[in-house]
């Protein structure tokens, strides 16, 4: 019977400093029962719906949290004019 060597993979943990510092972290949190996302970048947050951004941005992730629960007529008209633009994408993309 003939021995069959077997190749082993390394991960590649092993980045130079110069690599990692120019890696970009993002922190994403759901808020729950909603389609609306918090994402933190650089220590500032914003409030978004899919790809769509909603809100400014802020120091503070608990008050743009806070913020995406209420229901105001504002929010409703953004996810309206947003679900209008996803919309024509398809159609777009149909034709």
């Amino acid at each position: 019977m003939k021995e069959t060597l077997v190749k082993q993979l390394q991960p590649n943990v092993s980045k130079s400093k110069e690599e990692s510092s120019n890696e970009e972290l993002i922190k994403r949190v759901q808020i729950k029962d909603s389609p609306f996302e918090v994402i933190t970048q650089d220590g500032y947050s914003f409030g978004v719906m899919g790809n769509y951004r909603l809100t400014e941005k802020s120091n503070n992730a608990k008050e743009i949290a806070k913020e995406l629960k209420k229901i105001t007529w504002n929010r409703v008209i953004q996810i309206v004019m947003i679900l209008d633009e996803v919309k024509n994408k398809i159609k777009q993309e149909k034709v």
